[in-house]
């Protein structure tokens, strides 16, 4: 069995395993908010260790809840999915700019 961990925007990490096909979506923040095609809608983790899970055509939700076009808080919540993306891109820009200028440090003093 492999599982793929892969980090996701707003404090969400993506858990694959290769053998099952299941997909599991932990939040390790207090809260979150993704978009996530199986539940049709934006899924809010509630608490911190909360998961929303996909295995085939089951879906379960551990302490989180679901929100859909014309729910009140629907726009709400895509404006944090929005801000999470956001905030994951300049972070992750901000690493591989790091990493880069080390590369170049290194070649030069070479």
């Amino acid at each position: 069995m492999t599982v793929t961990v892969t980090k996701m925007p707003g404090g969400i990490t993506q858990l694959f395993n290769t053998k099952t096909g299941r997909v599991s979506y932990k939040c390790k923040a207090d809260s979150g908010y993704m978009f996530i095609e199986a539940f049709d809608g934006i899924v809010k983790f509630n608490e911190k260790g909360a998961m929303a899970t996909v295995t085939g055509n089951t879906i379960s939700l551990d302490s989180c809840a679901v929100i859909k076009k014309g729910d009140p808080q629907y726009n709400q919540a895509v404006s944090y999915v929005i801000q999470s993306y956001k905030d994951f891109v300049r972070l992750k820009t901000e690493m591989y700019e790091k990493e880069i200028l080390d590369l170049e440090q290194q070649l030069v003093s070479s």
